[in-house]
């Protein structure tokens, strides 16, 4: 029979409301409008979540469809508030909590982080006062947890269960608490990411054993302090002529994770090392033989190869790839997972065009002369493997006599 009822709640319409008056949270400032001539600030809101008759162990929750990638920052917080309804007075601080779930979809994964709240007592607050918000939105309430627990958590199930734990399932949910908060509880379901977060949920649950009805206020949901490790990039070309025998050119190119250029924001930086060589050779291999056999060898070989190191796992988005090393206790191991892990295209060619003995007849020419054959011949090799795909070889073989 529970029910939820959500609303809005606001500073120009609620700073008189009873039992407990809309205060800002700690911190936060009115902005003004730049609309309007006159220097007029604008409404500041929560979001209410109003739960009424809610059984024990049952919650409700609102949601919303998102696509974020959160890797690069560090910690997620939102301020809360609950309060007693005036028709119900039977709750105590704890007997409501709130949780905000993370994931790909909202049932089967997903992490989710939990807090008990305490409840504002009735009165009339100053929002000129800082201890007075901080009574309305408590320290106690306010979501202010680093994203590495929720990704340490998976980190621990997923050892557990390689480890023959028979309670260990991604379809079983993988509860702990937070060891910088041991009230609030953590849940792994399923092999969430937060390379991928396609829905937000935030909602109340009832960890009382009776039925129960309270407010909660919700505001400000937010990312911060973002991954200040910066990358490298380099590049280089070189040119070498060796007369008219040879022509060389080598290439070369890398940037590191955390790589971007000035103008880039916090998720435009690279997440992945990129390596890339090429070498060419154009070579008239005629001219190492003596001058009298008349051979003329043009020769072309090129290699190339672009290798992309990921700096998280790429079988699991949101752990460093080397946190999954860590798992491991061999180095042949170690080594074997870095190279299923990496990206890597190589393509090699050699090719020999109109190779040919350029001599001809010496009073006139005739059909059977050398110089009227030529032999062209082709090799291509083309290669990669990818953390998905173990082997992919192409090999091209072409030749002509002409």
């Amino acid at each position: 029979n529970g029910a939820l009822d959500v609303q809005a709640v606001n500073i120009e319409e609620n700073s008189n409301r009873t039992p407990v008056n809309y205060v800002l949270p700690p911190g936060v400032s009115r902005q003004t409008d730049p609309g309007q001539v006159q220097l007029v600030a604008q409404n500041e809101q929560s979001m209410v979540l109003k739960i009424t008759n809610l059984a024990p162990k049952d919650a409700r929750a609102v949601y919303k469809n998102v696509v974020y990638d959160m890797r690069q920052y560090k910690r997620l917080q939102m301020f809360v508030h609950a309060e007693k309804l005036p028709d119900f007075e039977n709750i105590i601080n704890g007997d409501l909590s709130c949780f905000i779930r993370l994931g790909s979809d909202l049932k089967d994964n997903y992490y989710e982080y939990e807090i008990p709240l305490v409840l504002t007592p009735s009165g009339t607050y100053s929002d000129k006062s800082p201890e007075d918000r901080e009574k309305v939105w408590p320290k106690e309430n306010m979501f202010d947890f680093p994203l590495s627990v929720l990704t340490d958590a998976k980190i621990t199930r997923n050892k557990a269960k390689r480890a023959g734990n028979a309670n260990m399932s991604n379809t079983i949910p993988y509860e702990i608490y937070d060891p910088e908060n041991l009230d609030n509880k953590i849940t792994v379901l399923g092999n969430p990411t937060l390379e991928d977060v396609q829905t937000i949920m935030i909602g109340v649950r009832n960890k009382s054993g009776r039925e129960v009805s309270g407010e909660v206020w919700v505001n400000e949901l937010r990312l911060s302090q973002f991954n200040e490790q910066g990358g490298v990039a380099a590049m280089a070309n070189a040119a070498l002529s060796v007369s008219d025998i040879a022509q060389v050119n080598v290439a070369g190119r890398l940037e590191t994770a955390g790589y971007g250029s000035i103008e880039s924001n916090v998720l435009d930086r690279n997440m992945d090392n990129a390596y890339q060589l090429s070498v060419s050779a154009a070579l008239e291999a005629g001219r190492l033989f003596p001058e009298k056999a008349r051979l003329h060898i043009p020769l072309y070989v090129s290699y190339s190869n672009e290798t992309s190191s990921p700096d998280f796992d790429p079988l699991d988005t949101d752990i460093k790839l080397s946190e999954t090393l860590d798992n491991y206790e061999t180095k042949v191991e170690k080594d074997s997972i870095k190279e299923m892990a990496n990206t890597v295209h190589e393509s090699t060619s050699f090719s020999v065009t109109n190779l040919k003995v350029d001599i001809h007849s010496k009073k006139k020419n005739m059909f059977y002369d050398p110089a009227n054959f030529s032999f062209s011949a082709s090799y291509n090799k083309q290669a990669q493997h990818t953390p998905e795909i173990e082997q992919d070889i192409t090999t091209d073989q072409k030749g002509s006599f002409n």
